[in-house]
């Protein structure tokens, strides 16, 4: 036995030498040859307190999606309503509603557009801080949901919101969308899987959480028409 464990002892020892620790904010992926851990119990947590206090303000404003835009503003928040945003966005490989910092060509037409229309001049810059831009005219309750779903999660520092994983993730995307074959070609590494795999994660939660809303939602009204016919029968 003693050979044995000699062996495993050294087997074990080499994997720990050549493990990899790749710190995603909350959530910690160890990896090794052998096994692979993750401890996201901290990263659970924040999601589960988004998703609470995220719908109590969403239904507070169900019916009037524009004054919860103007809370967003009065609170400090960057929004913009663009004429054709998602147009410009499918071309800049991006989206309407909630944005990450963004670097290079994108952040410099992002900047230009909205220094024309909010600043009246030309505005220069390569880099972007965190904002919202919608469609003009009046935005849909739960697309708002779902972009300050995503602000939270940036806010809260949850995994794949960084810069590096939001990239890798579009990319992805766009081959996906496009049909390309292996869509993952662009991830050089075993950070890169996992970056992705987190932006994914991310992504899919604010379209759980927004469906959720709107099922649970149209659930209350039905009953209340319900309850009101009821009444209207009985009377």
């Amino acid at each position: 036995m003693t050979f044995f464990n000699n062996i495993k002892d050294k087997i074990f020892n080499k994997s720990k030498k050549n493990m990899e620790v790749c710190n995603f904010s909350t959530t910690k992926h160890v990896m090794g040859a052998n096994y692979t851990l993750n401890f996201s119990t901290e990263t659970e947590k924040k999601k589960k307190e988004i998703n609470e206090k995220l719908k109590v303000t969403v239904l507070k404003y169900i019916n009037t999606p524009e004054k919860l835009l103007q809370l967003m503003e009065l609170k400090g928040l960057k929004v913009y309503k663009i004429r054709q945003a998602d147009k410009i966005f499918e071309k800049l490989g991006e989206e309407e509603g909630f944005l990450t910092p963004l670097k290079g060509y994108k952040a410099l037409a992002i900047n230009f557009i909205i220094g024309i229309l909010y600043e009246g001049k030309i505005k220069i810059g390569f880099s972007t801080k965190e904002m919202f831009i919608f469609k003009a005219g009046e935005t849909e309750i739960y697309t708002i949901a779902r972009a300050l779903h995503k602000y939270y999660g940036y806010k809260h520092n949850l995994p794949g919101f960084d810069y590096k994983s939001q990239e890798i993730f579009k990319r992805v995307y766009k081959r996906i969308h496009s049909h390309q074959s292996s869509p993952f070609a662009n991830c050089n590494s075993i950070k890169d899987m996992y970056a992705c795999k987190e932006a994914i994660a991310r992504d899919l939660e604010s379209i759980n959480f927004t469906i959720q809303l709107s099922v649970e939602n149209e659930c209350a009204k039905k009953a209340l028409v319900k309850l009101q016919s009821t009444k209207s029968a009985n009377i």
